[in-house]
């Protein structure tokens, strides 16, 4: 291994190792009076799971490296231990384990007081679990949990020579939109190797706030070039997409889903959960408010009202076919629901998730039930 990769890959070890010192040492102020290693991974995996996760997430991160370098027909530079190997192989585990920290637990134990400070600790782990993860699926309520149609076009235009800070920018916002394992590693490879800084640091955090395991890349050492330093803000617009969506030589062009979601924004919460369920079925959805949520801002002047919804023809277009949401709030079709259904009865077959006793205009979508 080069000696500045090693010394960076030694650092990360020590910090890793050291970021599970206080978990460790609080695990151990709860440990039954007589204890072995496996009663200590047992104990770690009930009160520290996501860092268990880090652990393994970790472990498959420095695979994939090596991998990459293999393929290459390179050396593999890291070769991580498998989780519970690199678990056991911590100092401060070992030091848990030696037999004179065990004596010296034994001597001042109670096995009922362990098992109330156990619980006290559980408790307590658990209520900061549930924050963790309350805060994770806040974050990727919107996210579609499936490959898009497109991800192969979308790498390969980010790629694109020439491509400027806002271009990239575009695509990097598109595939936050999505939770799977090709943007995952898209997003680890940004993290990694991207030279501008503020894509780089949206990349780790979006893996961060997805709660997968990452660390920051540094800023890249010697003399900055202008696109290292380039930002953008992407304020963009109704117009700007029209433009986009009818130039043959844009990403938003070669769009493809299985369905648009024709729907009444009140029900945004039933909307979530056909999201997921339609997901789990393998299916991609277009959904305005997620899916085109850079561009589409419908509070703006009637000016942009047009644009808003020559673009959503396009969507609806570029969908296999359309799913209207039939519900309380929907059944007297707004404006914009009318606009939907209409365009796309002239070419697209139309199918209705009737969440009401009552006909909904279409043929109904039975697959859900």
């Amino acid at each position: 291994m080069p000696g500045i990769t090693k010394r960076k890959y030694v650092g990360e070890m020590m910090r890793f190792a050291k970021s599970l010192k206080g978990p460790l040492n609080k695990i151990y102020e709860v440990l039954p009076c007589e204890y072995d290693g496996e009663i200590l991974f047992k104990y770690f995996k009930i009160l520290y799971p996501h860092l268990w996760k880090d652990i393994k997430e970790r472990y498959q991160l420095y695979q994939n490296k090596d991998k990459f370098l293999v393929k290459n027909k390179k050396k593999r530079r890291y070769k991580p231990l498998p989780p519970k190997k690199y678990f056991f192989s911590l100092p401060k585990v070992k030091h848990i384990l030696s037999d004179r920290q065990k004596l010296k637990h034994k001597n001042n134990c109670q096995n009922e007081v362990q098992k109330q400070k156990f619980l006290k600790l559980k408790q307590i782990r658990d209520n900061k679990r549930k924050i963790r993860e309350e805060k994770i699926k806040k974050y990727k309520e919107t996210l579609q949990e499936i490959e898009p149609m497109f991800i192969d076009i979308l790498i390969n235009f980010y790629y694109k020579k020439g491509n400027s800070v806002h271009e990239k920018m575009e695509i990097v916002k598109e595939m936050q939109k999505y939770d799977s394992k090709k943007v995952i590693e898209f997003f680890y490879k940004l993290n990694d190797s991207e030279r501008n800084n503020q894509i780089r640091k949206i990349a780790f955090k979006h893996l961060q706030k997805l709660g997968y395991y990452v660390k920051l890349r540094k800023n890249f050492k010697g003399k900055k070039k202008s696109y290292m330093l380039e930002k953008t803000k992407f304020q963009v617009t109704p117009k700007e997409l029209f433009e986009k969506i009818y130039n043959k030589e844009t990403i938003q062009h070669l769009k493809k889903y299985d369905f648009f979601i024709s729907h009444n924004y009140l029900d945004y919460e039933l909307i979530i959960e056909l999201k997921n369920k339609l997901n789990k079925k393998g299916y991609r959805l277009y959904i305005d408010w997620s899916s085109d949520n850079d561009f589409l801002k419908r509070n703006l002047s009637e000016e942009y009202k047009k644009f808003v919804i020559y673009v959503l023809q396009k969507r609806i277009e570029q969908s296999k076919k359309v799913l209207f949401v039939f519900t309380n709030n929907s059944k007297n079709k707004s404006w914009w629901i009318e606009q939907e259904l209409n365009y796309a009865k002239i070419g697209k077959e139309i199918l209705c998730v009737n969440y009401l006793n009552e006909l909904c205009g279409f043929k109904e979508y039975k697959e859900l039930k």
